[in-house]
Parts: structure tokens; C-alpha cells; sequence
């Protein structure tokens, strides 16, 4: 991309795609893409050194809103019906569709549906950062969302600032939905968890899940449909179609990493839990062979989460019942900071640290 900058780190939001404001940002490690008219959403998450895009692409490819009339209204809402695929921000609602204090929230909620302001606030060789802001319009919320990225680091910075505009308390939920793909995703990447409790959901007993739904255990072992004990940090081959849902809570710390030894490439997260205390896993291999994969879909989220869904009532409505959802006072305002990163695996991952540092079990550390 030409850009008034040649070395160093660079921030453009003058590309335009399908009607659609991109924003770039990168440096000598990393490529970041965001629709700016679409939630911010990452569409390209890439690490330059191996030219690979950890983000996943949908496989009808980028429906921008004008280009494409559904036929009916989704009772789900319309956010699968426009989703690309990549990186979204899940705000204020998550998981399915539901009603709270008189307003409908369709799948995943509002923001990652809306048009972002957008205001380039650093742009230096040594470090670009962009600010973005919407105010969601069915329940009284401003978010704030600011992505810094300096220079030789592989390491994306991001910090979120949500208000409560209004003088009720308010819940929502609030997370990140981060879906890998090919050729990063195969049955040769491996998942790395800290120690904490992982739960299947208990839905999907008509899909070919690996996994007992409504299990639960120590990570990474569950009882698998065939009897077994099932390793979750491996992944299916891809002849083995699967569908499952899983939750991640209790964890010793709050990161998680995903690891392609065959490519040589890692990907992963870090937070703060008192802000996130959930990791939501959501495994699409094929095994949805209606709408709207039609067995077409190969990826998993990595998703940290507020909440999680109750198992009875959907969506945001059953986060409050099952006592998850965050509740913001009137006026309230929280924060969150926390990074994503891209690097070259090597064996022996220990952990992501707080401020999105690799280290390796031999005491060594990657910035």
C-alpha cells in the first residue's frame, strides 16, 4: 500500500473497499485491517514475516450493507447474515437474540453492526494509534476503542472504554470474537489454556460435536461422544466434521494462545479477568450442515468474555439470571486494556503476559 510513510509504522483510513472505510495500521511485523463502517471489525490480522493471516474469511466473502436485501427479516437478528468473518467487537449483547428492558437485541448485539467514528490521534514512525467511537442506540451506551501499535512489535495494543449515558443501571455483555481460519487453522495447531474449568454447552446434541454437551471439567480433558477422554488442546482433522461450544472460566490467568507448530506461528490474547473473567471457544468444523454454514465453515473463536449465556433464557437476558452480565451504574464508566499478538512459534509456550509479551518455558520472553 502507498502511504505517505515508507518505513516504520504506518496508519492509513483512506482505503475504500466495496463502499466500505478500511483503516490499516502496520509495522515491520504485523498488517491490521478494520471495516470502520462495519464495528471496527479486524479482517486481516497478518504476520508479515510468513505472509499469514490468522483471521478467518466467511465463505460467502464480504457482505457490505447496501450490496445485498435479505429476503425476511432473522428472527436472530442480522449479524450472521453480515458477517465476514475476522475479529468483532460483542457489545452490548452476546450469543442469541433476546429482550431487555423493552429493547430486542439480535444475535451478538449492536456494535460491531454500526459505523464508527474514527480520529487518527498519534502518527509517528514509533508508534500510530486510532480512536474510535459509537453510541449504540438500543440501550444507552458510548464505547471507546483505541488501537496502538508500535514500532518491531508483533503485539496490537487495544483499549475500550465503555459509558452508561443514561441515569439507570444498565446490563450488557461485553467481549471480543476473534475467529481464526485456514491456512492457519489445521488439525497441527494446538491451544494453550492457564489452568482453569471448561464447560461444553449444553446445546448442539444434533450436531456431531466431539464433546458430551453440558460437560464439564478440569482443562484440557472432557468426555467425548464416543466414550473418551478428549484432548482439547488438539485440534479434529479436517475430515472429522464437529460443532461445539465451549466455555472457559475459573482461569488462573487471563490469556490464551493458539499455536500452529507445522507453520512455525502463534496467535494470542491476554486481559484483565476482573473485567473478563470468561473465554468463550466456539469450534465450527464443518459439523453445521444447515444454515447458515451448510457445512462450508472450518474456524474457531477465541473469545474473551464478561458473561456467558444461560443455559435457559438467551442471550443477555439469561447473563443477568445467571448472574454474569456487568451491570453499569447510572453514568458508569469502565475500561479494559488488552493485547493481541502474532509471533514465531517455536515450542515450549508458558504463557502471554498482561502486557502481551510471549514467554517460553525456558524463562525466555518475545516482545
Amino acid at each position: 500500500m502507498y502511504l505517505p510513510r515508507s518505513n516504520g509504522v504506518r496508519i492509513s483510513c483512506d482505503v475504500m473497499y466495496q463502499g466500505h472505510r478500511l483503516a490499516v495500521l502496520e509495522n515491520e511485523q504485523l498488517a491490521v485491517t478494520l471495516l470502520l463502517d462495519q464495528g471496527g471489525s479486524i479482517v486481516e490480522f497478518r504476520y508479515k514475516p510468513l505472509d499469514i493471516d490468522v483471521m478467518y474469511r466467511a465463505p460467502w466473502g464480504m457482505r457490505t450493507w447496501g450490496n445485498w436485501v435479505p429476503t425476511t427479516s432473522n428472527p436472530r437478528g442480522n449479524w450472521i447474515d453480515h458477517y465476514p468473518g475476522g475479529w468483532q467487537v460483542i457489545f452490548p449483547a452476546g450469543s442469541t437474540a433476546s429482550t431487555y428492558k423493552g429493547a430486542e437485541q439480535g444475535m451478538h448485539g449492536e456494535a460491531s453492526l454500526m459505523a464508527w467514528e474514527y480520529e487518527v490521534i498519534l502518527d509517528t514512525p514509533d508508534e500510530v494509534a486510532l480512536l474510535m467511537r459509537v453510541e449504540t442506540q438500543r440501550l444507552p451506551f458510548r464505547m471507546e476503542r483505541e488501537l496502538r501499535l508500535k514500532r518491531g512489535s508483533g503485539a496490537l495494543q487495544i483499549r475500550e472504554t465503555v459509558e452508561n449515558v443514561s441515569p439507570v443501571e444498565v446490563h450488557c455483555m461485553w467481549g471480543q470474537h476473534p475467529a481464526l481460519g485456514e491456512p492457519f487453522l489445521g488439525p497441527e495447531m494446538e491451544l494453550h489454556l492457564p489452568p482453569c474449568r471448561i464447560t461444553r454447552s449444553a446445546g448442539g446434541e444434533d450436531l456431531p460435536g466431539r464433546v458430551v454437551p453440558g460437560t464439564s471439567g478440569e482443562w484440557p480433558f472432557l468426555l467425548g461422544r464416543d466414550g473418551q477422554p478428549v484432548d482439547l488442546r488438539q485440534m479434529p482433522p479436517r475430515e472429522q466434521l464437529a460443532a461445539d461450544m465451549f466455555f472457559a472460566a475459573e482461569l488462573e490467568e487471563g490469556w490464551v494462545a493458539a499455536c500452529n507448530p507445522q507453520l512455525g506461528l502463534g496467535f494470542g490474547m491476554s486481559w484483565p479477568l476482573e473485567v473478563w473473567p470468561h473465554l468463550w471457544i466456539w469450534q465450527e468444523f464443518g459439523g453445521t450442515t444447515g444454515a447458515p454454514w451448510f457445512g462450508r465453515a472450518y474456524t474457531m473463536g477465541i473469545e474473551p468474555f464478561s458473561s456467558i449465556p444461560g443455559s435457559e433464557l438467551p442471550g443477555l437476558t439469561g447473563a443477568i439470571a445467571n448472574g454474569t452480565a456487568t451491570l453499569f451504574t447510572p453514568f458508569e464508566k469502565k475500561s479494559i486494556t488488552f493485547n493481541a499478538v502474532a509471533f514465531a512459534y517455536e515450542g515450549n509456550l508458558q504463557r502471554i503476559t498482561p502486557d502481551g509479551n510471549v514467554q517460553w518455558q525456558d524463562g525466555g520472553e518475545d516482545l
